[in-house]
């Protein structure tokens, strides 16, 4: 009788941590652009902006960019830039842009190590792994 409880204790406990499934990594949540774009003249007392940051908070109705993570290319001219969005509508503007200067990757969709590749040219020792932001 004690083998047989021990058996039905190991089965029950075995079957409670099947649906447990792991937490994705906040890295990689939410659709994601990374992209290289050029510095446009900012607004409210800002010199200069990464084209296609948004320079206010997004509003509760319509999320819009929600995160987002910036850095200076090696010659200045350039921001490599990752936006972060609860829908893909909302990154329907970048990823629209195909003007001079402007590279752009859904961060899901294109290898880490063609990201880099391209990147390396504006920013040298460019990682993915060490750039970017993290979204809770």
């Amino acid at each position: 009788m004690r083998h047989w409880l021990r058996f039905v204790v190991a089965v029950l406990c075995f079957a409670a941590a099947l649906p447990a499934q792991r937490s994705v990594d906040s890295g990689n949540s939410y659709y994601r652009v990374i992209a290289v774009v050029p510095f446009v003249a900012g607004s409210a007392g800002v010199s200069a902006w990464p084209k296609h940051v948004p320079m206010t908070a997004p509003s509760e109705t319509a999320p819009g960019i929600i995160a987002y993570a910036c850095e200076r290319s090696d010659d200045g001219k350039h921001a490599i830039i990752e936006l972060v969005s609860v829908n893909r509508a909302a990154l329907a503007e970048i990823l629209a842009d195909h003007a001079p200067g402007v590279l752009v990757f859904e961060k899901s969709r294109v290898p880490r190590q063609q990201i880099e590749a391209a990147i390396q040219p504006y920013r040298k020792g460019f990682s993915r792994s060490h750039f970017g932001v993290a979204v809770q």
